[in-house]
């Protein structure tokens, strides 16, 4: 990983923790079935405790309320033997450890972010209910765009909120959903003016119409009626036209 990458991210040296977490913590702490121990044992070559954002090691106080209970914010690397089951991997970490992650997936010369939102399980104290997880696409580091040079550059902690952990975090997954939404409409100060919420219901309506395309485009190819087959190109050119439309939205 390029030395300069960290350097951006403006990370005190008393939040540093570069431990190793063995893949054992998580085979005697969570629900892992054979499929899921093979998929570390396959995929992972390290997961390593970059750093740890405590009330001790930084100016931030921590943050409790009938949902939710932030007392620290980590962010975990995780070196890959091969970039699949990406997803898999983030929800046993992301539910094995209670604090808010930030997954930093490392394969080869590429990085992929992964966060979740945690909240109280009313049923038992002991665990945590993860919310929805947020990815970024593979990003390259030998060779970065405009717009991720400047999503590297947002997730300067120096941006955030200092005024608890779950601000802090916030603005943490904010960036990468503003990341996310810079792929249609690439000016990001355009998109904060927007507002985050609104831009990622636009982005997450985009994505729903880009896998409903892609199921259409799937059955037609194997479906026989001819009348059957005009009412699919009907339907995935509606879906085009609003996915159009929603880009629009992005970009006015």
């Amino acid at each position: 990983m390029r030395e300069d990458f960290f350097k951006k991210f403006n990370i005190p040296v008393s939040c540093e923790v570069n431990n190793t977490i063995f893949k054992k913590l998580f085979y005697e702490n969570s629900t892992m079935n054979k499929v899921d121990k093979e998929i570390f044992q396959k995929n992972i070559d390290k997961i390593i405790w970059l750093y740890s954002f405590k009330e001790d090691t930084i100016n931030i106080r921590p943050y409790k309320d009938e949902v939710r209970d932030y007392e620290e914010v980590a962010i975990i690397k995780v070196l890959l033997l091969n970039d699949t089951k990406i997803k898999r991997i983030s929800e046993i970490i992301q539910k094995t450890i209670p604090y808010p992650l930030i997954l930093l997936f490392h394969y080869e010369d590429k990085v992929l972010f992964n966060a979740a939102h945690k909240r109280n399980n009313k049923a038992d104290e002991n665990k945590n209910t993860v919310e929805e997880f947020i990815y970024t696409d593979w990003i390259s580091l030998l060779k970065l765009s405009d717009r991720e040079e400047k999503f590297i550059e947002s997730m300067n902690i120096k941006g955030f909120s200092f005024s608890n952990f779950y601000k802090f975090y916030c603005d943490a997954l904010d960036r990468i959903n503003i990341f996310n939404a810079s792929k249609y409409q690439s000016d990001f100060e355009a998109l904060n003016i927007k507002g985050v919420v609104k831009v990622k219901a636009i982005v997450d309506e985009i994505e729903k119409l880009d896998v409903e395309i892609l199921k259409l485009k799937s059955k037609i190819k194997h479906e026989v009626q001819f009348n059957k087959k005009v009412e699919m190109n009907i339907e995935i050119k509606k879906n085009a036209s609003r996915r159009k439309q929603l880009i629009q939205v992005l970009n006015n």
